[in-house]
């Protein structure tokens, strides 16, 4: 129905929500710039659209936007640095939406489409924006709702909170849906005798047979929502119904009971939760695994010694990529491939494929879109020529049947074994390596710069990375050998290493001994002392610790505690403190 300005707005959001939060232009500049965007964008769809030649080129066109819109979003996010000045997924949305709006109201002055060429613009636009809103709400209750379970229960898995939110709108989304469109019941009939008997003879049930009243009823279309059958509804536009026959009719309905009777809507919302489960368990380690191999990590470290943003950059980019290549490409595929099969339940069902076949040639010939390409459907002619081919060579219905079931329960198992690596695998592991990588790059950059390379160490040391902070520390001493705080720092790690192997408690005497010679710091005193605790030496020590917190005491140090606490530790043994 709407999957086109679903994906895309989806990319809206991730792209507002990955987006580096960089200072834009002045305010001024920012609106200046806003405001000539807009006036180019107005430009561009008006002569975009009123240069298309017939129904489908128009079609086309008009599809072709929400990339243009896409792009034009961008600018904003990019250029003009907007998710620094305004916060929340609402301004990605009314800023998308925006573009959206002035491209419909002109869509409705140059329409080419028959049966919705003379609907006025302004009336164009309610119903464009009215079909549009059950694909914003979501969002909207989505982030509503977990903001409110975040207050109730904080300590939340965040995967957790998506699914309690996207199960309850799995539910009772399409209640909403046909509140916010115009619907209204079928009214009794002899046409709607006739489709209740046949939902009843293939054992469905529905909350409602609803006129399905978009674009004033003009739309040539049909639709079933809702997984639970008291949310679950059957949609039929009064342009449909006048364009077709008892027959026919039954026909389409036949399809969207196929839809049902196979668990298409199932399979969707499966595929849905399947993206956002690959995205939280997947997407993670995979980046970590990127950042630990790439070759030349200085390029993350800018010349000030700052994270660059151009990974945040790509990896906003990386999701877009993720969300065309699985909706427009795996998912798309598995559309298409639900409604050929829905058409076949129409075959199967009732005997024939005459009524869905007409139906279709019918569709075809008023709106002039036979030929029109959609990913997520095949086209009418293609639908029309499978069908003959069907009802010519049954083997070909069950042929479509088994592949797809099978390729359905592939993706299962990949997704199973996806998630319990990504779950089962050693994710600091990954991010020591990813870490190791980065800061390798900030040595490059930091080569002739002392102070910044015993930072790099330092900061090493308190990620536990032990090795690369001993070599760290090794190369700054070769540039300052008499360099106090590199000396008491690299003592330290000998003393308290976790590794074994890097274990050496002579040599951090030598090197604490030296810096107490060249500093008078109580940290300098403290590695001292363990220094000569650990050499045997307990007098000494002993009387660093008390140096120490002499030392500390005086210059009125936040952690006197630990040294005294310190004290008591070295002079324990001690008989006569020195």
């Amino acid at each position: 129905m709407f999957y086109d300005e679903i994906v895309y707005l989806f990319l809206a959001l991730i792209l507002w929500g990955a987006w580096p939060r960089e200072a834009g232009p002045p305010l001024l500049l920012t609106l200046t710039g806003f405001l000539l965007k807009d006036s180019i964008w107005v430009v561009l769809v008006r002569h975009w659209l009123a240069n298309a030649r017939d129904a489908l080129t128009f079609t086309l066109r008009q599809q072709a936007l929400l990339k243009w819109a896409l792009f034009f979003f961008f600018l904003d996010v990019a250029l003009l640095k907007l998710p620094a000045r305004l916060t929340g997924d609402l301004w990605a949305i009314f800023l998308y939406g925006h573009y959206l709006v002035l491209a419909w109201y002109l869509a409705g002055r140059y329409e080419k489409r028959g049966h919705l060429g003379d609907l006025p613009p302004g009336r164009y636009l309610l119903s464009q924006v009215r079909f549009f809103l059950p694909a914003i709400i979501p969002w909207i209750l989505a982030s509503a709702g977990l903001g409110i379970i975040r207050k109730i229960v904080p300590q939340a898995p965040e995967y957790l909170l998506w699914l309690v939110v996207l199960g309850c709108l799995g539910v009772f989304f399409p209640y909403l849906a046909v509140k916010l469109w115009p619907t209204r019941p079928l009214p009794a009939s002899s046409l709607r005798t006739l489709i209740e008997d046949y939902l009843r003879g293939q054992g469905i049930k529905l909350g409602e047979i609803l006129l399905w009243l978009p674009f004033e009823g003009r739309l040539l279309t049909a639709g079933v929502l809702g997984v639970i059958p008291p949310f679950r509804y059957l949609l039929l536009s009064p342009g449909l119904l006048a364009t077709l026959d008892e027959e026919e009719t039954l026909a389409v309905v036949a399809h969207e009971a196929g839809h049902i009777k196979h668990r298409h809507l199932w399979w969707l919302f499966f595929f849905l939760l399947a993206f956002l489960g690959l995205l939280y368990w997947i997407l993670e380690p995979a980046w970590l695994l990127f950042l630990s191999l790439f070759p030349y990590p200085e390029l993350f470290i800018s010349p000030d010694f700052r994270l660059r943003v151009w990974p945040e950059i790509a990896l906003a980019f990386l999701l877009g990529s993720l969300v065309i290549l699985y909706f427009r490409y795996f998912l798309g595929y598995f559309l298409r491939n639900f409604e050929r099969q829905a058409d076949l339940y129409a075959l199967e069902s009732l005997g024939s494929a005459r009524g869905i076949i007409t139906a279709l040639e019918k569709i075809a010939t008023l709106s002039g879109l036979r030929k029109a390409p959609s990913w997520h459907h095949y086209s009418l002619a293609e639908r029309i020529a499978f069908l003959h081919a069907a009802g010519q060579n049954p083997s070909l219905a069950q042929r479509h049947h088994t592949t797809l079931a099978r390729k359905k329960w592939i993706f299962v198992l990949i997704f199973l074994i996806l998630i319990g690596g990504a779950t089962l695998g050693d994710h600091d592991f990954l991010k020591k390596r990813a870490l190791r990588n980065v800061l390798r790059g900030l040595e490059h950059r930091a080569q002739g710069k002392p102070e910044i390379l015993r930072a790099l160490g330092d900061y090493l040391l308190s990620q536990g990375l032990e090795k690369e902070a001993l070599m760290v520390y090794e190369k700054v001493l070769l540039m300052v050998p008499e360099d106090a705080w590199t000396l008491n720092n690299l003592a330290w790690l000998l003393l308290t290493a976790r590794d074994p192997s890097l274990h050496q408690p002579s040599r951090a005497l030598e090197l604490a001994e030296k810096a107490a010679e060249r500093e008078s710091f109580p940290a300098i005193l403290d590695t001292l002392a363990e220094a000569y605790f650990q050499n045997g030496r307990p007098r000494e020590a002993c009387s660093a610790a008390l140096q120490a917190l002499v030392l500390a005491e005086k210059k009125k140090a936040k952690n006197l505690d630990y040294y005294r606490r310190r004290r008591k530790t070295f002079c324990a043994h001690v008989e006569t403190p020195l």
